[in-house]
């Protein structure tokens, strides 16, 4: 009977570590979340700014296009909920397995994972992010230290919205890292249809919201019902481009 406990609790022992060890690898993924929705907006960039800031390896899209990225998000296992915005650049390299073009995501704030995202070598903030529904137009802000930043105004279209599924690429280049690396996000969702009404950028002009200011808007959209996983830190060779 001894030996059975003591055999048990070593079994314990051993699990307990395991949780501990996955539970520290879950920091940084993988990982899946659910009951996002989201804003989204195509923008064109100012080449020379962007071209400043991308890590070498990586090539910015003819016409220097990205979006920004408003969005609350439900959580998920061992992920609690939490919102975040950001500003992307397109980049002719990284395409996913499914054909998506890479990200490199330029600024972003999140309420709740800001550290986790400048561990993956981003230019990072804590911040607050909301979404609002007002007839056929949807408000996104966000907001720094208690003060609004950045607000945008779409308009849904009368198309509706159709099932979307994909992977996305994101390469980054952590501090102290030998090379890039990439993150991973299988998506699967409603993709609804719409049009840019307004982007209202307030932050201080040395901001890197305000650096990489939209130089036009190009298109919008709003996902809904969306989950996604996201990877660990993956080597680039991994990622399927």
């Amino acid at each position: 009977m001894f030996h059975r406990i003591t055999k048990g609790l070593g079994a314990l022992t051993i699990g307990a570590a395991m949780l501990t060890a996955a539970a520290a690898q879950a920091a940084d993924g993988p990982y899946v979340v659910s009951g996002n929705e989201h804003i989204l907006v195509g923008i064109t960039l100012d080449e020379a700014k962007v071209r400043a800031v991308l890590p070498e390896g990586m090539e910015p899209t003819e016409g220097i296009t990205g979006g920004l990225n408003i969005y609350t998000s439900n959580g998920g296992e061992g992920v609690a909920a939490y919102q975040r915005s950001y500003v992307w650049v397109d980049l002719a390299n990284f395409d996913s397995i499914t054909g998506n073009g890479g990200r490199y995501i330029l600024w972003l704030s999140d309420s709740a994972h800001s550290a986790k995202m400048a561990r993956a070598g981003y230019d990072t903030e804590v911040g607050a992010s909301t979404l609002t529904k007002d007839g056929h137009r949807v408000i996104g802000t966000t907001a720094l230290g208690g003060e609004q930043v950045m607000k945008i105004t779409i308009e849904l279209s009368d198309a509706g919205c159709g099932d979307a599924v994909g992977t996305q690429n994101y390469p980054s280049l952590p501090q102290g890292a030998e090379g890039l690396v990439v993150t991973q996000y299988s998506f699967a969702g409603k993709i609804c249809g719409a049009s840019p009404v307004s982007v209202d950028i307030t932050a201080p002009a040395d901001h890197p919201l305000s650096v990489y200011k939209p130089v036009s808007v190009v298109w919008a959209a709003f996902a809904k019902d969306l989950s996604f996983s996201g990877s660990p830190l993956m080597p680039v060779k991994m990622a399927g481009n």
